[in-house]
């Protein structure tokens, strides 16, 4: 089992001065705390090394943000150029119109872009923006879409939100199109926009998109795609390019610059062109090493093939999990789901043991085998064929020591750690 020392004494320090993590999906508690580490010092490639000097391969990748690994060089040297000219100017530097044109060749709805640094910003942007040229107020969602008052007044963390916001916000279950229809029913006249991520853990069913797209015509409300996940990891052009649906609106961050803090919100240009009719105003939207680095990835997109390479690298991890699950007799206890780019697995209770417990335990394991996983794989370019079979052979080790401690009743009383929380997308 790896020495965490250092990381220990970071934590603790970090108790007396940090209100609690930077986001949710970086918790202790979301982990198996005190087995994973803590603090990291640096990442290479598909791997990253804690302050005490343990190496593990990395499934989380920054929270799907790092698509093509640790440091590639190709990004890496794009930032150092930038960062020697200046971080942010006074006025509107040439690199945020060039990754603009960029992502409207490439985006399917892009026709005019903005510039946020997270997915909440863009995503707060779009529904503004949809009230305001609609008119209209209320909000239809599905998926996870940030820390905003309108989303999280529907969610368990909705305190310090005044109760009136929850009364303009209403979720629809995705692949259930009577679910939408039914509140664009009740609330016709009145609803501004649907916003929704077009994928997440599971396909949309055939039609699915295509309708919930004729419906937004039929109620005229705007249509919004929140690919701030799906972005640069279906498809360079975001699930929408895969799917051939085209929202109004849509919001991308994450993979876009391999880490660096940037988001766009992009859509048609009758809508895009009234942003400056409304607030949406951050000082370092138009910073330029993160701009630098959303213009380097997309065109290492170009050059390498990246899409058809985590394809492939994901077909081959998630093929191989399956099979492992299957030939430990474990189809019903753990199932892996989702989709090549990005998955998860899905554990459920077996007999008294609960399914956190199990879930804890194999994120334990895992760890102390040096590999991080919250419970999903994030794929990305440098997960490759050495990457993937170490991590089939852990991860039969890890099945066969589930399987005889749920046998002998033992699992729970292995655990080392706290029940491990499941993520803020859970909500």
């Amino acid at each position: 089992m790896n020495t965490l020392k250092k990381s220990l004494e970071i934590y603790e320090r970090s108790q007396k001065v940090i209100a609690g993590p930077s986001t949710f999906g970086k918790s202790p508690d979301q982990f198996a705390q005190g087995i994973t580490p803590y603090a990291v010092s640096h990442g290479k490639g598909a791997y990253v090394w804690d302050v005490d000097g343990n190496k593990y391969l990395d499934y989380t990748v920054a929270l799907g943000c790092v698509i093509l690994g640790y440091c590639h060089p190709y990004v890496e040297e794009a930032v150092k150029k930038q960062a020697e000219k200046g971080f942010s100017f006074s006025f509107v530097h040439y690199l945020e119109v060039e990754v603009a044109e960029m992502l409207c060749e490439r985006i399917p709805c892009a026709e005019m872009a903005r510039f946020g640094k997270n997915g909440n910003d863009v995503t707060s942007a779009a529904v503004r923006l949809s009230r305001y040229v609609t008119g209209k107020d209320h909000v239809l969602f599905c998926g996870y879409h940030g820390w905003q008052d309108w989303y999280i007044s529907q969610t368990s963390m909705n305190g310090g939100i005044l109760d009136t916001i929850k009364e303009y916000s209403h979720r629809f279950t995705y692949n259930d199109l009577e679910s939408l229809e039914s509140l664009l029913r009740q609330y016709k006249g009145s609803t501004a926009c649907i916003i929704m991520e077009p994928v997440s853990r599971v396909s949309p069913k055939e039609g699915y998109l295509e309708a919930v797209r004729k419906l937004a015509d039929q109620y005229k409300v705007v249509l919004i795609f929140d690919e701030v996940v799906t972005g640069f990891r279906f498809h360079r052009g975001g699930y929408q390019a895969l799917s051939g649906v085209i929202p109004d609106l849509a919001c991308f961050s994450k993979a876009m610059t391999n880490g660096l803090p940037l988001s766009a919100l992009v859509g048609k240009k009758e809508i895009m062109e009234r942003c400056s009719e409304i607030f949406f105003s951050l000082t370092t939207a138009g910073e330029t090493v993160s701009l630098a680095a959303a213009k380097a990835v997309m065109e290492v997109f170009d050059k390498e093939n990246v899409i058809e390479a985590i394809e492939c690298n994901g077909r081959k991890l998630l093929e191989g999990v399956k099979k492992t699950i299957h030939s430990h007799e474990l189809n019903d206890v753990v199932v892996a789901d989702g989709f090549f780019c990005r998955n998860v697995m899905i554990f459920k209770d077996s007999g008294e043991v609960p399914a956190a417990d199990i879930r804890t335990y194999w994120i334990q394991e895992l760890a102390k085998r040096n590999i991080l996983s919250g419970g999903y794989h994030m794929v990305g370019l440098t997960h490759q064929d050495n990457e993937i079979s170490c991590t089939l052979d852990t991860y039969a080790e890890v099945f066969r020591l589930i399987k005889k401690a749920l046998e002998d009743g033992s699992l729970s009383d292995q655990l080392q750690c706290s029940t491990a929380k499941q993520s803020a997308r859970s909500l």
